[in-house]
């Protein structure tokens, strides 16, 4: 599937993936933007990838104009052949988030600089690219992964999932652990995210996510911009 790379198409993608973080009860989100921004067996033109991502990254920035003053900015973390994922992110909340130790140890153990948010998002979109099973490309240009400085990964390595990338999302710490140490499997709810603590208050997050999101979707499709659904929710 491939989706038109224009403000409104972009909007309405955010909108239904995203209100959750546009609304502030939610540091961020990640979503996938289909359509081939990678090349994968030679199928598709470079020139023709370039221009993709080019324009994709032009309506982000135009976004991110409206967005940065209201605290929010997103950003491609990795190029795919399926799809460019996109990370919607509150700098301020994130932070706060996962400077609680919680998160803070097992992102430590992974090698994430907790302290500095940019170098952690590089981090993350490198051990998402080397997690691929395709020609994903992480969109930080020069960025150097860890795993292959550590760990000995050459460009066929096939390594486990970032599952840490939860903490990154702002799901419950103690769901984001066992999710780690059981490997996403025996828990007691799936929803938004897999919950194995407290799942009452899990299934009232997911309600107010989905309320959320239908609320800023009508609003949006009676003409609002990203930057009054972000003040509409103040």
């Amino acid at each position: 599937m491939t989706r038109t790379i224009d403000i409104p198409t972009y909007q309405t993608a955010v909108v239904r993936n995203c209100s959750p973080t546009l609304a502030g009860i939610k540091p961020a989100s990640l979503f996938t933007y289909p359509g081939v921004y990678a090349n994968q067996n030679g199928k598709t033109g470079a020139a023709h990838i370039e221009e993709r991502r080019s324009r994709l990254l032009a309506v982000i920035a135009q976004c991110n104009r409206e967005l940065q003053p209201l605290g929010i900015h997103m950003s491609v973390l990795v190029w795919r052949p399926c799809g460019a994922l996109i990370y919607v992110y509150r700098p301020a909340d994130l932070m706060r988030y996962l400077s609680d130790p919680r998160a803070a140890t097992a992102l430590v153990a992974e090698g994430y600089d907790v302290h500095n948010l940019p170098a952690s998002l590089v981090h993350l979109a490198a051990r998402i690219t080397l997690a691929s099973s395709n020609a994903a490309e992480s969109a930080y240009d020069g960025s150097v992964c860890a795993l292959a400085r550590n760990r000995h990964c050459d460009t066929g390595c096939m390594c486990e999932f970032p599952h840490e990338s939860g903490y990154f999302l702002g799901y419950p710490y103690e769901d984001v652990h066992q999710f780690i140490v059981q490997h996403g499997e025996n828990y007691k709810v799936f929803g938004a995210w897999k919950v194995y603590t407290n799942v009452e208050q899990a299934l009232t997050t997911f309600d107010s996510y989905r309320a959320c999101t239908q609320y800023l979707t009508y609003i949006y499709q009676q003409g609002c911009t990203l930057g009054q659904l972000v003040q509409a929710t103040r």
